[in-house]
């Protein structure tokens, strides 16, 4: 097959793609014709060689040509070659201490020394997977496609990557390509009482077969609620995918991949020590109630996020160097369900009016013993009351009067056009050249619809907010001037209807270099990012900024990484690396009130990461050892949230900007073999995360409109938070393990624990303003700004593994328990209420609220592989 063909069938592909772009608009198409440019130049480049077609005469699919490394588990005790030269470490190998938390850890929502997942750069064939929005890549959008995505390539922390240039918490790639995948039929089945109860999977691949096709497929199924422990929640998801690639010649391969993972899902609410205990249950879920004799949840979320992905492989006979080339496309939906309501109280069962501490001052203590036992002993009361919500609209409706309560739908639409090409190159015995370019243009348009409305007759597009709180200015109430007074129904939109679009490209290249003692690595990365949003709705509130397209924003970002090996022998290494980088605020941060303006944050700025470690490695047939110490600083972060604010009576938005952290400290793997079956398992993470300087705010009140006391509708003032800890993760997290395997038998027991869990702050609570006169020796002082650290924890995990052959075919098990001794203590996630008592100060008015892990799960699978 000709070079001619090939890109034939390359360019009306793009030119599809990027023809869905055009909706994006005008500003990305230009861009995104540059990359159409790249493509055409590189496949031009390839087409002027002159190509003779060749056959394959093994029958095998040829893998990525890479320079030569070396498993030192095939080194002898001499620890150096013949010829004086030592491997260099696997950086994508299986890591000690990354095989021993990965997994075990994740029970805490445990994140490796602190760092977000918005750090980590997830790739498929080397495109870049994260939503140019929330900055991370969704792991839903292939859920349940477990033996497709089961061996990426993972390169941890400040390593060097070859398929990207990588980030603070290390990069991933997954490899998709319809040859990888080996000749099989795989059945699979799954029972477990964790999101899911019920799984089946079923996974064909064909291998390298006549003609140079290969195809890979695989569909699963999830589904049930019966053995949920979360009360209310349910869960269906479908999956699918689809590879198939062709081989022209030995240099030449496309391979097409689709896949996707609908899924819909009632979720959990998280809720108030008061209310677990009232319960006596640390997964009560207020999101459900009885209706017509089943559980509704109210909060339903439904994603289905296809991603279709092209790519080309090029390997020239030299295999001096490989390039690869992806074009990507990802859209779809997805949407949250929730209450709303007007004119009427609150119908969450826990909302704070609900409760008995409300009460609690009460003089003859008759309502709070009320709601004492209303909470103990009625479903109505403690879960949502949907009978009334009904009886109440449909009241409404007899009377021509509006609904009341309704059920809103809140709609993220998206689409992504991306193109990556990555080069990596022998440049000589001892250098290794990987580069690539990144360029991709993404539209996320977001909007809120009615999704029922409970037997009412009609809603209206009226901010409830904003009703009375400026009389002579009347069009404050309305989200969409130009459909005041409309009657909406089911399916209508209204509340904001706004998008963001953001363009992205980015040039990288990093060199490897190796030597007998020494090797080392610089690489260099620079980037732009433009951001801006588009208002469908004119608002009454700023009917002049809500509508139309903001201004532009700009942000050149630039990024540069080293390290360097000191191999002492084969079997023992130092590891310094060091990076540091700029990187653009997240779009969510950037806007002040995104659902209703084009004001963008004050004084945004490219946030400044610096990180390095040090590691010692040691790696003997019966000893496997990682140290390492870690270092990483965030500068010029910014936060945004919005919260109704109780002193000031309005909606009020919180651009926090300047905010530094610190992450500082080690960790340790260790594997001792005990004779030929057993190996005890050690690792652990001792870590200090800190605010390191306090940050501006400024509280902008939602309506525009003075309510902030000072003459206009902003204020801002400094939060005293330095030397406070960073909450979402244990700061203190260890295993012990003990492994067996023997004759294909695989038996892990693990003993966890996990400290150093800490509430995450608001923020308005560390300000002058919230701490008033009192006096910093009070104990009201004192209980206002201190920080609640969680109680320290142990789990105990435990997992078992067969598999058999069957004449060529093999059938397997795997059963695994996580927290056996059903320790329900555990808080994964804790944070405080951003409403605050201004008047008494009383923290327990708002208290934090709280998730829990999960007492005992189980997992059992079951599989059936022909061969």
């Amino acid at each position: 097959m000709s070079n001619k063909i090939m890109n034939r069938a390359i360019y009306p592909i793009f030119l599809y793609l990027c023809r869905l772009n055009l909706h994006l608009n005008y500003t990305y198409m230009k861009k995104t014709l540059f990359l159409f440019v790249l493509t055409l130049i590189y496949c031009g480049s390839v087409y002027s060689q002159e190509q003779k077609p060749t056959k394959d005469s093994t029958g095998q699919r040829e893998q990525a040509t890479e320079v030569t490394t070396f498993d030192s588990e095939n080194l002898d005790d001499d620890e150096t070659t013949t010829s004086g030269f030592i491997p260099g470490l696997l950086h994508s190998s299986n890591d000690v201490y990354n095989s021993n938390t990965s997994y075990t850890f994740g029970i805490a929502y445990f994140k490796s020394r602190g760092i977000d997942s918005k750090y980590q750069t997830i790739a498929m064939n080397g495109l870049e997977m994260e939503n140019s929005v929330t900055g991370r890549a969704s792991y839903s959008q292939w859920g349940g496609l477990n033996n497709m995505f089961r061996y990426p390539e993972n390169v941890l922390n400040l390593n060097p990557a070859s398929f990207v240039f990588g980030d603070l918490g290390g990069a991933t790639n997954y490899n998709v390509r319809a040859s990888s995948y080996r000749k099989q039929i795989r059945a699979n089945y799954s029972l477990s009482n964790r999101s899911y109860n019920n799984r089946l999977m079923l996974t064909y691949a064909t291998g390298l077969i006549g003609k140079g096709w290969s195809i890979a497929a695989s569909a699963s199924a999830r589904f049930g609620s019966a053995l949920s422990y979360v009360e209310g929640t349910s869960y269906t998801g479908y999956s699918y995918f689809l590879a198939a690639e062709k081989k022209f010649n030995q240099e030449h391969a496309l391979n097409l991949a689709v896949f996707g993972a609908p899924t819909i899902r009632g979720l959990q609410s998280n809720s108030t020590q008061e209310v677990y205990d009232l319960t006596d249950n640390h997964y009560y879920n207020a999101n459900w109630g009885w209706y017509n004799g089943e559980k509704r949840n109210a909060r339903v979320r439904n994603v289905h996020e296809p991603v279709i992905l092209l790519t080309h492989y090029f390997t020239p006979k030299s295999n001096k160097y490989q390039i690869t080339t992806t074009l990507g496309s990802t859209f779809g939906r997805s949407s949250t369900t929730s209450l709303n309501w007007a004119d009427v109280p609150d119908p969450r069962p826990d909302y704070y009016r609900n409760l008995p501490s409300y009460y609690a001052d009460d003089p003859n203590k008759d309502l709070f013993a009320f709601y004492t036992n209303a909470w103990q002993t009625d479903e109505s009361f403690n879960q949502i009351n949907w009978d009334k919500m009904y009886e109440i609209n449909q009241t409404a409706a007899a009377l021509g009067n509006r609904a009341q309560y309704i059920v809103e739908n809140r709609i993220i639409d998206h689409v992504q056009i991306s193109g990556a090409s990555n080069i990596v190159a022998n440049l000589t015995d001892n250098i290794k050249l990987s580069a690539g370019i990144d360029i991709r243009g993404f539209h996320q348009r977001n909007f809120k619809t009615i999704n029922d409305l409970l037997g009412g007759s009609y809603w209206l597009n009226e901010d409830k907010f904003a009703d009375g709180e400026s009389p002579e200015n009347p069009d404050l109430l309305y989200d969409d001037l130009d459909n005041k007074g409309k009657e909406l129904g089911v399916g209508d939109k209204f509340g904001y209807d706004y998008a963001f679009n953001v363009y992205r490209q980015k040039l990288w290249a990093t060199a490897n270099f190796t030597y007998n003692h020494i090797d080392f690595h610089v690489g260099l990365s620079g980037s732009t990012s433009e951001m801006w949003r588009t208002g469908y709705m004119r608002n009454g509130r700023f009917p002049t900024t809500s509508q139309g397209n903001s201004e532009i924003k700009v942000f050149p970002d630039f990024g540069a990484k080293a390290g360097i090996t000191y191999k002492i022998n084969g079997r023992n290494y130092l590891v310094l690396n060091a990076m540091y980088q700029t990187v653009a605020p997240s779009v969510l941060e950037s806007f002040i009130s995104p659902s209703i303006r084009n004001d963008f944050t004050e004084n945004l700025v490219s946030e400044k990461n610096l990180a390095a470690d040090f590691s010692y490695i040691m790696n003997y047939s019966g000893v496997r050892l990682r140290l390492s110490g870690y270092y990483a600083k965030f500068m010029d972060v910014t936060d945004l949230f919005s919260f109704y604010h109780d002193d000031y009576g309005s909606y009020v938005n919180y651009s926090m900007t300047d905010i530094d952290k610190e992450n500082i400290g080690i960790e340790l793997g260790m594997e001792v073999k005990i004779g030929a079956m057993f190996t005890i398992a050690l690792a652990g993470n001792i870590g200090d995360y800190r605010y390191t300087n306090r940050p501006n705010v400024t509280i902008t009140a939602d309506n525009g409109y003075d309510v902030l006391g000072n003459g206009s509708a902003e204020y801002s003032e400094t939060v005293y938070w330095k030397n406070y800890h960073v909450a979402g993760t244990p700061q203190i997290a260890g295993t012990l393990g003990l492994k067996f395997n023997h004759k294909y038998w695989y038996v892990n027991i693990n003993a966890n624990y996990f400290d150093k869990i800490y509430c995450d702050l608001n923020p308005e609570r560390r300000t002058s303003e919230a701490r008033g006169t009192l006096a910093e020796t009070s104990e009201l002082y004192q209980a206002v700004v201190a920080q609640q650290r969680l109680k320290g924890q142990f789990t105990l995990d435990a997992s078992v593994s067969k598999s058999w052959k069957v004449g060529r075919n093999t059938i397997g098990f795997n059963v695994s328990a996580t927290n056996i001794l059903n320790n329900k203590n555990l808080v994964t996630t804790a944070w405080e209420q951003r409403r605050f008592d201004y008047r008494e100060y009383n923290v327990n008015k708002f208290p934090p609220k709280y998730y829990y892990a999960l007492g005992t799960t189980f997992y059992v699978g079951i599989n059936y592989t022909f061969n």
